[in-house]
């Protein structure tokens, strides 16, 4: 469980970045209007996609005159609600489904709820979704995990297969006065965004280890910025803890800090704007929009329409014009278009 390697002696640069994100999205295929729309979009969810909502409402709006739009942008645990009462067509989610939503949802309908990426989370903007940094203090050698590491230092039953719990740097090939040295671990509100991410994509929905701990000063309940001060007091106690480990995002990397290069399979990738881009870099995330109706069956035009316009080259085109988001590479886009029309499709 080696954690060692040589740092790249070069960086991509911003040019390199555009080219390869631009070649890929602008792959989709254009949106083409199938049916004259009428009526109202509703849209429920993360306050976060209100620049790309009135993009998305603008564009799709040109090639529907005839449709209106609305939104209830008040947080993402808003959009299930929105979609179940039947006051929303679209949800906007900033995380993962979480599996209480998904009970809820089965309580009233006879199906899941379908949910598809719309567009790859931000690399290192606030209070917006994310890719996942794994902070260090700067003084600490490791330069790379996996994520059997990982989930063998944050997990109680170590679902990756890792075998038994890692809790000294010597365990990830550290040496020297390394070699005995605790690990700390600092953990995350585990109702939050990011929490759930690693849940999911690196525990495999294995319990949490109690190891993992908040740091001190850290909020103890979710609140409108709470995830900022949560960020902050993980910074305050890595940059004093040579020993510690923490997720957050990178915009959090001070001088006192460094991210490392994550894993999943193969080679370690270290996390930038274009290795999140291109999603090459495993803690890359997506945000979603999650419909009302059920598979197989003849859905509301105007959910389906609006559906394949937002994984379009149009739809991505918003993204990529918002900034802060990233538009989906094809490799992404294409198969969620292809399950959009596959599930939109009447049986």
């Amino acid at each position: 469980m080696d954690g060692m390697r040589p740092v790249p002696e070069e960086r991509t640069t911003m040019s390199t970045i555009e080219t390869k994100t631009s070649r890929s999205w602008q792959a989709l295929p254009e949106y083409e209007p199938r049916t004259e729309l009428n009526g109202k979009l509703v849209a429920w969810g993360d306050p976060a996609f209100q620049e790309l909502w009135d993009g998305w409402a603008e564009r799709f709006g040109a090639f529907h005159p005839g449709l209106e739009f609305d939104s209830f942008l008040r947080g993402t645990s808003t959009a299930v609600g929105g979609l179940y009462t039947g006051v929303a067509d679209i949800g906007l989610f900033g995380r993962e489904i979480r599996k209480l939503e998904r009970t809820s949802w089965k309580r009233i309908f006879d199906h899941q709820p379908e949910g598809f990426a719309i567009a790859t989370g931000a690399f290192d903007t606030f209070a917006k979704t994310v890719a996942v940094a794994v902070l260090t203090n700067a003084d600490n050698p490791i330069s790379e995990l996996s994520f059997e590491q990982l989930d063998a230092i944050y997990s109680a039953e170590r679902r990756r297969g890792g075998a038994e719990p890692v809790t000294r740097w010597g365990q990830l090939g550290l040496t020297g006065e390394w070699a005995d040295a605790p690990i700390h671990t600092y953990g995350l509100d585990r109702d939050t965004g990011t929490a759930q991410h690693m849940w999911l994509r690196v525990l495999q929905e294995g319990p949490w280890s109690d190891r993992a701990v908040l740091p001190e000063g850290a909020p103890t309940r979710m609140y409108a910025g709470s995830g900022g001060h949560a960020a902050e007091a993980l910074v305050t106690a890595l940059e004093s803890d040579r020993f510690g480990i923490g997720l957050a995002g990178f915009r959090n990397v001070t001088p006192r800090l460094k991210a490392v290069a994550i894993s999943e399979d193969g080679e370690a990738v270290d996390g930038s704007r274009e290795t999140t881009a291109t999603r090459e870099y495993p803690l890359s995330r997506s945000v979603y929009a999650f419909v009302r109706e059920a598979p197989g069956t003849e859905w509301d035009p105007k959910v389906r329409e609006f559906m394949r316009f937002v994984l379009s080259r149009e739809g991505q085109a918003v993204v990529a014009a918002e900034g802060d988001y990233l538009p989906l590479p094809e490799k992404v886009a294409g198969p969620e278009l292809e399950r959009l029309m596959s599930l939109s499709t009447p049986a």
